[in-house]
């Protein structure tokens, strides 16, 4: 009986540690998917606004993963501590009752020397992985920038660099791993001990006649097994403290300040005109508001305007500090100021990705905290300061912004953003294939591309966030022109920092620290 328990037991260890992966990765996928869609959840109404890409997408993929695997591993091993410990501790009892005090004695020792040395694991591996977060940033900026240093043959400065980082992820890689062999070989060092203690207290039982030697045989290999799979409790901690500073992560996420949307049923309808009631005129802060009689449809439609509106920005920072601006159906606002005057801001109060601490931002005449997101993409249209090409074809490019177009739609679209020729230069039309492995855009045509996006999308309002940030001077005045020209008829509020903007519009409004310090005619 001994020999064959043995044999069925070494069989049905794996079976059973097959089973227990299958049902493991399972719930972890299971988990995963779950927990995705309720990160979507918490960062849909907090994105562009209160985070950016790069920390949505390390949310969305790699935390949610380390998370899930976390909770897979932790659930696995303390299913294996506890059912072998308790297996090798019955069996043991009911050969010899004190060899089975002295198995639970052993089992309990591994368990708290693992998760006592543990928690120096933990604080060396969340070391370890902040700076590999700081190689991998230090390599993302050294592969952007690799260009300029070899032109300034300064390529000794990027190999200072590499290495420096490196150095550093190298020595505390190498401290983690000394604390994590630490904890194992302490939690197989008492495992060692208490199968001695049983080996010694049996044999003595067997000296004494109370125990036979091939049931000593079958305690020793059932404490084996049970303090085995106890001292191998440190490494599933290691997947677990990795799950828990994901976990941190996302709660981080989930503090920031997010964008409320009303109930379907409860957005104003849009073809209806609500009363704008004090609006401000476009002035510098702190001056009266004018009250204005509530105009035509056309005319709401074409508003847009922030009333004494503050913003805080994530990390308690202040976007805008009462902000007041009025656009009117049809006029042109260009609102300037140094990088990080808060214009951007302006922009994202507007397009409700941020809301106002106080104050309120309007569109159409109706306070953007009333309208769903449809119902402000029915109002406005925006440019990014970079357009994001999809890897599509051109038409599907334009059909983001309005999924009904028709191919003449888009290609009107595209004739009244100036890519008339461009079009006509593309062998496969509409249907040519852009973005990753399609045909590559200059930093102009990007821009142009984004306003026939615009455009296509409707809105009697267009907001341009810095559509020449990132072009060369000789196109710049070209673009801008050409963008504002497609932009007859409509409002339009464009941020920049071009002062050739002030030729071609109404208004202009400059911002500085949050704040309004001036407001001028405009040249138009």
């Amino acid at each position: 009986m001994a020999i064959g328990a043995v044999q069925a037991f070494s069989l049905g260890r794996g079976i059973f540690r097959y089973l227990q992966r299958l049902g493991v990765h399972g719930l972890s996928l299971e988990v995963l998917g779950k927990l995705r869609m309720r990160l979507f959840d918490l960062l849909e109404p907090r994105v562009p606004g209160a985070i950016g890409r790069g920390a949505a997408l390390a949310g969305l993929v790699s935390d949610a993963d380390a998370v899930a695997q976390g909770f897979a591993k932790q659930l696995g091993a303390w299913v294996d501590v506890v059912s072998s410990a308790l297996a090798g501790t019955l069996l043991a009892v009911l050969v010899e009752p004190r060899l089975g005090l002295l198995v639970l004695a052993g089992a309990l020792a591994v368990v708290v020397a693992a998760l006592a040395l543990s928690r120096l694991s933990t604080r060396a591996m969340a070391r370890a992985a902040e700076e590999r977060a700081a190689l991998a940033r230090v390599i993302t900026e050294t592969v952007s920038s690799a260009r300029e240093f070899v032109a300034y043959e300064r390529e000794d400065l990027l190999h200072e660099r590499l290495a420096e980082a490196h150095r550093r992820s190298r020595s505390v890689a190498l401290r983690a791993a000394l604390a994590t062999g630490l904890a194992k070989a302490s939690a197989t060092a008492v495992a060692g001990g208490a199968l001695a203690a049983v080996l010694a207290v049996g044999l003595a039982a067997r000296e004494a006649g109370r125990l036979s030697g091939p049931l000593l045989a079958v305690v020793a290999f059932a404490t084996l097994a049970a303090l085995d799979q106890c001292s191998a409790l440190p490494a599933a901690l290691e997947g677990i403290s990795a799950g828990r500073a994901a976990a941190r992560r996302i709660e981080e996420v989930a503090s920031l300040p997010a964008v409320s949307e009303p109930a379907l049923g409860e957005a104003p309808a849009l073809g209806e005109a609500p009363a704008l009631g004090e609006a401000p005129a476009l002035a510098v802060t702190g001056a009266a508001p004018d009250k204005a009689a509530a105009p035509g449809p056309e005319a709401v439609l074409g508003t847009a305007a922030l009333e004494r509106a503050s913003v805080a920005l994530a990390g308690g920072t202040a976007g805008l500090k009462e902000v007041s601006l009025r656009l009117d159906a049809g006029g042109r606002l260009a609102i300037c100021g140094a990088s990080g005057a808060g214009k951007t801001t302006a922009i994202n109060a507007l397009l409700h990705f941020v809301d106002c601490s106080s104050g309120r931002a309007t569109l159409g005449g109706a306070d953007v905290k009333d309208l769903t997101r449809a119902g402000i993409a029915r109002l406005a249209a925006w440019l990014p300061d970079e357009t994001h090409v999809f890897a599509a074809s051109l038409a599907d490019n334009l059909r983001i912004a309005c999924p009904g177009a028709t191919d003449e739609d888009c290609a009107g679209a595209l004739r009244s953003a100036g890519l008339a020729d461009w079009l006509a230069s593309l062998p496969d039309g509409l249907a040519t294939r852009l973005g990753a492995g399609g045909r590559p855009l200059s930093g102009g045509e990007r821009q142009r591309l984004g306003m026939a996006r615009a455009l296509l999308g409707g809105g009697s309002v267009l907001l341009l966030d810095e559509p020449t940030a990132r072009l060369d001077p000789a196109t710049k005045d070209q673009v801008l022109s050409g963008l504002l020209r497609a932009a007859q008829g409509r409002s339009l509020i464009v941020v920049t920092h071009e002062p050739a903007v002030e030729d071609m519009v109404d208004e202009v409004l400059e911002l500085a620290g949050g704040r309004v310090v001036a407001c001028r005619p405009g040249q138009a």
